[in-house]
C-alpha cells in the first residue's frame, strides 16, 4: 500500500501536522498536552487496534472482573477527539515512516 491520503481530513500543510503512531494511553494524553500547550495544527492518531486510547492496566484488573465500565477505560471520552479536531485512523498499521519526506505509509 502507498502513503495514506489524509487530505480529506486535514489542511494539507504537513508542516503543521503531528502524526502520533500508536493509540495507547500515552497517545491519548499527548493529544491533550499538545492542545493545552497551544498546538493548533492537525493531529492524526494512528493505531493498529480498532479502539480509542484506553487504560491497559485496569482492563485486566477491573474491567474483566466487572468492576469497571467500558467508558471508564477510555483515556478520554469520545467527544474529546472531535472537540480537539483529532483524525483517528484506528485499525490501521503503520508499515513505514519516511521522516525526510514526511510520509507515513500504512
Amino acid at each position: 500500500m502507498g502513503p495514506p491520503d489524509m487530505s480529506d481530513n486535514t489542511s494539507g500543510n504537513v508542516d503543521n501536522r503531528i502524526v502520533i503512531v500508536g493509540a495507547g494511553q500515552a497517545s491519548g494524553n499527548l493529544v491533550d498536552a499538545l492542545r493545552m500547550g497551544g498546538f493548533e495544527g492537525d493531529i492524526v492518531l494512528i493505531g493498529e487496534e480498532p479502539y480509542k486510547p484506553y487504560q491497559r492496566p485496569p482492563l485486566s484488573k477491573k474491567f474483566l472482573a466487572g468492576e469497571m465500565t467500558e467508558d471508564r477505560l477510555l483515556v478520554r471520552p469520545d467527544a474529546f477527539y472531535d472537540k480537539n479536531r483529532v483524525t483517528l485512523r484506528l485499525g490501521e498499521r503503520v508499515e513505514a515512516i519516511d521522516r525526510a519526506a514526511k510520509v507515513v505509509q500504512l
